[in-house]
Order: structure tokens, then C-alpha cells, then sequence
């Protein structure tokens, strides 16, 4: 899917999402005192889906 970066389409990634139409692949959950490996891993390029950071695990 692409979307223009303006308000129209930022609309409609908003409703996507809230519709559960729009389903992020994530890839790793890291608690923000890994801050760094997520940056370290997508660099690499061995990576598919999101690296998200969490403040509680």
C-alpha cells in the first residue's frame, strides 16, 4: 500500500487502522534499554517487520 504523506492519506491510514485493516508486521519487541539493537539490526539488513521498543515488557 502507498500513501502520499499528506492529510488525505494520513486519513486514510488512520481509518485503515482503526478498521483492523491495516496489520503492522512486527518483527521484535525490545525493552527501551536496548535502544540501540533495533538500530544495529535494520542497519544489517537481516530484519523483516517493525522493531518496536517498549518502555514495559
Amino acid at each position: 500500500m502507498a500513501v502520499e504523506a499528506d492529510r488525505p492519506g494520513v486519513r486514510e491510514t488512520a481509518a485503515l487502522g482503526a478498521g483492523g485493516e491495516l496489520l503492522p508486521h512486527i518483527a521484535e519487541i525490545l525493552p527501551l534499554a536496548q535502544a540501540g539493537t533495533p538500530h544495529e539490526v535494520s542497519q544489517s539488513g537481516r530484519t523483516s517487520g517493525k522493531i518496536v521498543l517498549t518502555t514495559r515488557l
